[in-house]
């Protein structure tokens, strides 16, 4: 069940948090609008948070039920020139591990505004980037063991099927197409929602982007510590459970001329935080899914946690064989390995390659 607060309110409160601002590029400007969206969810989750699975192999005995609201930040971007393409298809946004919203949209210029949500505006279509629940400014459950992939998975499912049903805002209506992009834990979190729904799933569509099967081996560790060890002051309150990374180096191509040095230095200035939950249950995207709408998968071939000493990603044909194996009923599928990029395919100086393939995906998944 999904539970929204009143058109008039939620306007209301997206004034509160944040004034509608313009975002202009390459002549084309942008209608952006913080929301905070009321989500109930009642789901079923681990009793035991290290469960890698994420309950998705448990039975009855080993899960919890979760039955709760909690409300979801976002920022809602639509072209400002009306088309069809822009008023019938959504993007929905999910960010990465101990990332925000903001991973779609930095807040500066000092990165060559390296927007995805301007870019897409440019290109006509409508985003709307959230945090997850636990981080940035959605709400933080006090205990994180409540904050799993099922949790967030059941959330954005929640949200894919009201932007189908119901204006966001009182000048939108509702979208005909949900498609769901991915980063890392996003697209994690993507994956587990078609796990658990399969045909049933909202989206008409995922793009996963910094993400690949996790087998044994295969997935290069980076250093992670509990939130109130590494910030007293910003995070000494929380859970000892909400944890974030000692250092991001490893989200960045190995070449340090591939991206600006301030922008290492603002990502940990900016990062938040998530629950060990999402850190352990990653490899839950090594099971099948029976999700039957189009997939796509970018992933960078400097990619330090999954291609960069690796080998996996140097014969493309070869990845999309093993990759889609699990995407037995997908409508299509592809791999594509951008190269020159890292993991954090948003930050570094060959970001317009990847943002100009998530938008081919999205007009060939839409028929646009």
């Amino acid at each position: 069940m999904l539970t929204f607060l009143t058109r008039t309110t939620v306007f209301a409160l997206s004034v509160l948090f944040h004034l509608s601002n313009i975002y202009v590029a390459s002549g084309a400007s942008c209608g952006c609008s913080s929301l905070v969206i009321p989500v109930h969810v009642d789901v079923l989750i681990p009793k035991d948070p290290a469960d890698p699975f994420g309950g998705l192999k448990s039975n009855a005995s080993s899960l919890r039920r979760l039955d709760v609201t909690y409300d979801v930040f976002g920022v809602f971007c639509q072209p400002e020139i009306v088309s069809p393409k822009s008023t019938d298809v959504i993007q929905l946004l999910a960010h990465g591990f101990t990332y925000t919203n903001q991973y779609w949209s930095l807040p500066t210029e000092e990165f060559r505004n390296y927007s995805y949500t301007g870019f897409a505006c440019d290109r006509g279509l409508s985003t709307l980037a959230i945090d997850w629940v636990g981080v940035g400014l959605s709400s933080r459950p006090v205990n994180a063991s409540d904050v799993q992939y099922a949790t967030n998975a059941a959330v954005v499912s929640q949200l894919a099927r009201h932007l189908k049903a119901t204006s966001i805002l009182p000048v939108v209506k509702p979208f005909k197409k949900v498609i769901g992009i991915g980063h890392s834990g996003g697209s994690v979190l993507l994956n587990f929602g078609a796990i658990a729904e399969g045909p049933k799933s909202p989206f008409d569509g995922l793009i996963l982007t910094g993400e690949l099967i996790i087998e044994p081996g295969a997935l290069n560790p980076f250093p992670t510590i509990s939130a109130r060890d590494d910030t007293p002051l910003r995070w000494g309150g929380l859970d000892p459970d909400y944890v974030t990374t000692s250092n991001r180096s490893v989200f960045y191509p190995p070449d340090p001329a591939s991206f600006s040095p301030r922008m290492l230095i603002f990502d940990d200035f900016t990062k938040d935080v998530g629950s060990v939950s999402t850190f352990l249950q990653a490899g839950l995207n090594s099971l099948t899914t029976h999700y039957t709408g189009h997939v796509a998968k970018v992933v960078g071939s400097e990619d330090q946690l999954f291609c960069v000493g690796t080998g996996r990603c140097n014969d493309v044909t070869a990845l999309t064989a093993a990759e889609r194996v699990l995407w037995p009923e997908a409508r299509s599928f592809e791999v594509v390995v951008a190269q020159r990029s890292g993991h954090d395919l948003n930050l570094d100086f060959f970001a317009k390659g990847p943002f100009n393939t998530f938008v081919d995906f999205v007009e060939h998944f839409t028929g646009f």
